[in-house]
């Protein structure tokens, strides 16, 4: 399967216009319309991994943390850690982006948390439990405030065109 852009924008509603090879069909920001003919020569095809068509916002968090699945040789794993008020190396800044994709193949729409800032590592010598067994290996920390504005953003129909306009 292949998603193509146009090379311009549709003249009535301004967006970008895409044709889906297998379903046959056009989709812009007026709608979707079957299309039993495309000129290909107007259209570049999509790279086939996802499509990220909305809108993205970023919030700062105060910390992302994630177990590495990796044994170092003296038996110890390592945590990766982004941390705002970080003990070894003061802010990190880690990031929090939001943003809706559509995967075509399935049409569906997920949303992407991705974060981003510094990272350092750890060796976790004070565990109990043998690391391997735990059964969360990824924590990110948010105050208050970030998850009241990351709600708003959430509120909005992502399949809706107008609510990101």
């Amino acid at each position: 399967m292949t998603v193509y852009v146009r090379r311009f924008p549709c003249s009535v509603c301004g967006k970008n216009i895409y044709y889906d090879s297998d379903k046959q069909t056009l989709t812009c920001g007026c709608g979707s319309f079957n299309a039993t003919f495309v000129n290909l020569q107007e259209f570049q095809a999509l790279p086939k991994y996802d499509r990220k068509y909305w809108k993205s916002e970023t919030y700062p968090i105060d910390c992302a943390k994630f177990l590495s699945n990796e044994i170092l040789l003296d038996g110890s794993n390592v945590l990766f850690i982004s941390d705002r008020q970080s003990i070894m190396k003061g802010n990190e800044n880690p990031q929090m982006r939001l943003r809706w994709i559509y995967y075509p193949e399935k049409d569906k729409v997920q949303l992407c948390m991705a974060i981003s800032g510094t990272f350092h590592t750890e060796k976790i010598s004070y565990n109990k439990v043998n690391p391997n067994e735990w059964k969360e290996r990824m924590w990110i920390f948010l105050d208050a405030e970030t998850v009241k504005k990351m709600l708003s953003f959430l509120e909005k129909n992502p399949q809706a065109i107008a609510s990101w306009m």
